[in-house]
């Protein structure tokens, strides 16, 4: 079965950019799913080899806890972003029937985020790269990660630590690096970009964890259209 990404909407969520923004990508596949429809009578072909984002209205908790539940029984990976206030104080449930959830400080970032998550993980996983991972190890670095946050850093300099370290950027959500044990990059870069460089920034960003990393995966696209000679982006979770 082919490897996919799935993106699912729950009720009466409406998307107003991210089906356009991949309509023509063949790996990710849109999905929607009434509120009285029960996940398993979808007709998707749900598998192991997906990684499933469920979007939904903020009064519909009910349902994604539901349909992440029965996701998470068949060992199907999900990810999911909400605002921050209801992500924190729902936290225990949502990290029992989702595997990374992204807050955000603005309910009009959702979009903008799972647009960043799935661009992301595409690139890494079916781009033409460098250095590519395989779905599975993407898998292996959401799984179980809970409370996650997105990052990026854009470099035009020559790379120094001080000027990686001065462009850190937690766009959507404010929280750092520090503690998280899970750790994904993904460099996307103009050509001249040597590998010392892509070294220098995975262990500065993994010292930004303060050593506690357990897991870390990076991938590397070269010879890009880029505004700059380094655009990172990466996923910390388990905190």
């Amino acid at each position: 079965m082919q490897k996919k990404l799935k993106i699912v909407t729950i009720g009466d969520y409406k998307d107003s950019m991210l089906e356009s923004s991949f309509k023509n990508n063949e790996k990710i596949e849109f999905l929607k799913l009434a509120f009285d429809e029960s996940i398993e009578n979808l007709n998707a072909n749900f598998s192991k080899k997906d990684i499933i984002f469920l979007i939904t209205n903020e009064e519909n908790l009910d349902k994604l806890l539901e349909v992440g539940k029965t996701l998470k029984k068949k060992e199907i990976v999900t990810v999911t972003v909400l605002e921050e206030k209801l992500a924190i104080e729902n936290r225990e449930v949502l990290e029992e029937a989702i595997n990374a959830i992204f807050p955000v400080n603005k309910k009009d970032n959702i979009e903008n985020l799972f647009l960043e998550l799935i661009k992301m993980i595409d690139n890494i996983i079916f781009g033409i790269g460098f250095i590519n991972l395989d779905i599975e190890d993407v898998k292996s670095m959401l799984k179980d990660s809970g409370i996650s946050v997105f990052g990026s850093l854009n470099i035009n300099k020559n790379i120094s630590k001080e000027e990686v370290i001065k462009n850190i950027n937690y766009p959507f959500y404010n929280k750092t690096l520090k503690d998280s044990k899970k750790l994904l990059i993904f460099l996307d870069t103009l050509e001249g970009f040597v590998l010392t460089e892509g070294e220098l920034i995975t262990d500065i960003l993994k010292n930004e964890t303060s050593q506690k990393i357990e897991d870390l995966l990076f991938s590397i696209r070269i010879g890009n259209s880029l505004k700059n000679k380094i655009e990172c982006r990466f996923i910390a979770g388990e905190f």
